[in-house]
């Protein structure tokens, strides 16, 4: 697979998982985070399960694959959207996001250390176009707002540390046993984090299948297609491209989530891109090519 595939499988995932964050950070603020990440995890699960039947692609793990993936879902689909969304409730999709850019830094680490994956020129200052691009979003949304949510922006940041973790070890189980199908990845995956909602609250099944089915049917739709698009799609993209690429620049690429919920936003305004916003897009296109020629 060629670098321009592998980044553009992750800019598809960024997409499409930022465009349903926008409708997670509403059901966020309505219900809860528990809530919120329970559906999202349930609803890809049935459906990476039935994608797993129809593509026969069953691969038998040992004991430290199973480990990793297992692990992996406890971790970064659960606990990491726990917190994630608990930021998305107060501070919306488009400023969690943000925190995304260091993503880069907590998974090159890993990369570094365990993969011997080592940063090139052009890839150093890919990353850092990447994090001046969430530097220019911080400045405006401090001129916008002119105070600072710590308490909330700390929630964003530990969600997103748990997903770093869960995509090392996601990585590590890739790793050890290559033969791996994106499909049986992720519904093992999944299953774990349906083991850690469980222990939060056994009951927590009941509950939320009982809320869905008493929605509005449009409020219904609408939460189960971000959870399609927004876990099952997006994962289903991002762990393809994951399993060739270099986990550093490839993470890079989650600053494409807040321009495109910022750019999502103009829209729904009707107001045209600022300043920052223009800045911000043109840092991500130099630090984009630069990770091509890389």
């Amino acid at each position: 697979m060629s670098a321009l595939e592998v980044y553009m499988l992750a800019i598809g995932a960024n997409l499409t998982f930022s465009t349903s964050s926008m409708v997670f950070s509403l059901f966020s603020r309505r219900f809860s985070a528990l809530w919120v990440s329970q559906i999202k995890v349930m609803v890809a699960f049935t459906s990476f399960l039935i994608a797993l039947i129809f593509t026969a692609g069953y691969v038998k793990l040992n004991l430290t694959t199973a480990g990793f993936l297992l692990s992996s879902g406890l971790i970064g689909l659960c606990f990491g959207d726990i917190f994630l969304f608990k930021a998305y409730a107060t501070l919306g999709a488009g400023r969690s996001l943000v925190l995304f850019s260091f993503q880069p830094l907590l998974v090159g680490i890993y990369g570094y250390f365990f993969l011997n994956q080592f940063f090139t020129l052009n890839q150093t200052l890919a990353v850092i176009c990447m994090i001046i691009c969430i530097f220019i979003f911080m400045l405006e949304r401090n001129r916008m707002t002119g105070t600072w949510d710590v308490k909330s922006f700390m929630w964003a940041f530990i969600g997103i540390l748990l997903d770093s973790i869960g995509i090392m070890l996601t990585r590590s189980a890739y790793e050890a046993t290559p033969e791996l199908d994106t499909f049986m990845v992720n519904v093992v995956r999944c299953s774990g984090a349906l083991i850690g909602f469980f222990v939060i609250n056994p009951k927590s099944y009941w509950t939320v299948t009982k809320d869905v089915l008493a929605l509005k049917k449009t409020d219904m739709g609408l939460i189960l297609s971000a959870a399609i698009f927004g876990c099952f799609v997006s994962l289903t993209l991002y762990l393809a491209a994951l399993k060739y690429a270099h986990v550093g620049t490839l993470t890079a690429i989650s600053i494409t989530g807040p321009i495109w919920v910022s750019l999502l936003e103009c829209l729904y305004y009707k107001k045209l891109p600022n300043f920052f916003l223009i800045a911000a897009l043109s840092f991500f296109l130099m630090g984009f090519y630069l990770m091509l020629i890389a």
